[in-house]
């Protein structure tokens, strides 16, 4: 049996791997923006204690995390399900 380690990536392979993939600038920019964002509306939400502000801020952080997941999928197999 093996255990979860074993079936780790070693930091090598990660970095090869994050190496191989080709990644979607349009996407990463749009959710480094959306984070940005999200962290000066959240700071400006606690620094002038509106909790509206604040918590509402908190709901751009799952868009930013997907756009992100987007940027980084694997391309290859989204051109290929696309019908030519």
């Amino acid at each position: 049996m093996t255990s979860d380690y074993d079936r780790c990536m070693s930091p090598s392979e990660l970095l090869a791997a994050l190496r191989d993939r080709s990644v979607d600038c349009r996407f990463c920019l749009g959710a480094a923006a959306m984070l940005l964002l999200a962290t000066v509306a959240i700071v400006y939400g606690l620094t002038n204690q509106d909790t509206v502000t604040a918590v509402g801020a908190l709901l751009l952080v799952p868009a930013a995390v997907l756009l992100a997941a987007l940027g980084l999928s694997d391309r290859e197999g989204r051109d290929k399900r696309r019908p030519s």
